[in-house]
């Protein structure tokens, strides 16, 4: 038996001479057997740990208790976290812990934390179960050299840049919704030139986007879906969304779009800020725009003129951009000095089921939320009070271990809200990751950053001069454009890539 599990068991049988003296009447000071946990919460939340509900409901399901080094100032919290190396009071646990891939590896491979991999299938079960079923997630916790550090946050119903369309329009001009790009084309023509918002001027903005990262989610209806870095895999290989044939025809349609009046003139020049509206009283100039929900852009009130595009077909097929991994890694460590693996396992496996989900996100029912007959749930204190979301909830601020609540949340009270949520289920539903769940090290990232921004800097900044018609959307400029992206290494890019994404496949090989 070792040091922690001969203290954690003098520690129970202290507790029970503890219980049976205060029946006795005796008055027996309490033994202090809480794990330290250590971790990051935004300051703007005005959240103590120490005084949030969330903890003593924890306790209460899973008998764990915690002392907190909460940390609200980010720099702080880092420098924390690189004193580990050397310290003699490290906590047992990391919560809301924000860790990159590298800093994991690197605090594993200094001794600071845990190698959970082996740990899993005995303490959480929840987590390896949905790791089985979703290896997705499996691969986007473990490390290079296959140790896992950390565990994740795992959205199951993630958001998504979706491409909302004005059906108060569509309904006003007798048109159905568009299927592919042809027939969005000509929607756009509608919007642009019938008038739709009534108003007798020719205000309406067709489609609204922010620069070349929105215009690349349009991709799609040309078949192209590629992440950030602009990659994708096929049969095996990383390719390159600019190198393919049909990012031309797109290019040069966004082209036409453009010179037609169909997209924002300002599209490569504005923000969110400039371009949101706040007066519900005002005509409303949007015809599409893309954003998570038509909220970011529009008044609430205007919500319910907004349908959720359902991504174009390409050769009879509809395939979508994800907005991001829907896993959030580095969310949950142990460190070596931890006192109880198995409790701490166990308590944060709570989180990756539905019940543990809702208790993080909404708090506990008959307290923080009541359900109403028809099934329905509704916040006791309204769901954007500042106090419910700094003591009774703990999901908001910096990621957490665990699942979303998506499920429960969609049984909110407010129609409005379930109708959006039900818009994006529709884009989800055509959602395909172009490339699998990866970890870096320091050095590989150090070694990928400077490629990354000389080209991906370089391809959007092209794709806003073809569209601006500074350059010609012609054989002659193409071939220039591909030149410049071989100069700034796009080979030695794609074959570091390539690497990647053999290794990360060897993950869901060697399985769990």
């Amino acid at each position: 038996m070792n040091d922690w599990m001969i203290k954690r068991f003098l520690t129970r049988i202290l507790a029970l001479l503890s219980l049976a003296a205060l029946m006795a009447g005796a008055i027996i000071p309490a033994f202090a057997d809480d794990l330290v946990m250590m971790g990051f919460d935004d300051a703007s939340l005005n959240r103590d740990w120490a005084n949030n509900r969330f903890f003593s409901h924890m306790a209460e399901k899973t008998g764990l208790t915690f002392t907190f080094r909460q940390y609200s100032d980010e720099q702080a919290y880092h420098d924390a976290l690189m004193a580990m190396a050397t310290s003699q009071d490290n906590p047992d646990v990391l919560f809301k812990a924000s860790l990159s891939p590298a800093q994991a590896l690197m605090l594993t491979e200094q001794g600071v934390l845990m190698d959970l991999a082996p740990l899993l299938k005995e303490h959480c079960p929840n987590l390896v179960a949905m790791m089985e079923k979703q290896p997705l997630i499996h691969q986007a916790v473990t490390l290079p050299g296959g140790k896992i550090a950390a565990l994740p946050f795992v959205e199951t119903a993630p958001a998504q840049n979706v491409l909302w369309i004005n059906k108060a329009w569509l309904d006003m001009l007798g048109l159905e919704i568009p299927k592919d790009y042809l027939e969005f084309e000509k929607v756009l023509k509608a919007f642009k030139s019938r008038d739709p918002n009534r108003n007798g001027r020719a205000d309406e903005v067709p489609l609204s986007f922010l620069g070349a990262y929105d215009l690349k989610y349009l991709a799609h209806a040309f078949g192209l879906v590629g992440n950030d870095f602009n990659l994708f895999t096929d049969a095996g290989l990383v390719r390159f969304v600019p190198g393919e044939e049909a990012f031309t025809a797109f290019i040069t349609w966004c082209r036409g779009l453009y010179q037609e009046g169909l997209l924002a003139r300002d599209g490569f020049s504005t923000a969110d800020a400039l371009r949101r509206v706040t007066d519900e009283k005002a005509a409303n100039t949007f015809g599409a725009f893309f954003s998570p929900l038509p909220s970011y852009l529009v008044p609430l009130a205007w919500g319910e003129q907004y349908v959720a595009l359902q991504p174009l077909e390409y050769n009879g097929e509809r395939s979508y951009r994800p907005i991001a991994q829907p896993v959030i890694t580095g969310t949950f460590a142990l460190t070596t000095a931890c006192r109880d693996v198995a409790g701490a396992l166990n308590w944060v496996d709570t989180l990756y089921t539905r019940e543990g989900a809702v208790l993080a996100a909404i708090g506990k029912e008959g307290l923080d939320y009541v359900v109403d007959g028809d099934g329905s749930w509704r916040s006791v204190p309204g769901i954007s009070d500042a106090r419910y979301q700094a003591d009774a909830v703990i999901a908001s601020g910096t990621a957490i271990p665990g699942i979303s609540s998506d499920a429960f949340q969609r049984r909110y009270t407010d129609p409005v809200i379930r109708n959006i949520s039900e818009q994006v289920d529709i884009v989800t539903g055509a959602v395909n990751s172009p490339f699998p769940a990866f970890s870096l090290s320091a050095e590989e990232e150090a070694a990928v950053a400077p490629l990354q921004e000389a080209i991906g800097r370089y391809v959007d900044e092209s794709i806003a001069r073809f569209v601006l018609g500074e350059w010609d959307v012609s054989d002659e400029q193409f071939a220039v454009f591909d030149q410049r992206l071989q100069e700034l290494g796009l080979k030695e890019f794609l074959s570091f890539w390539q690497t990647i994404y053999e290794r990360t496949e060897g993950i869901i090989e060697d399985g769990l």
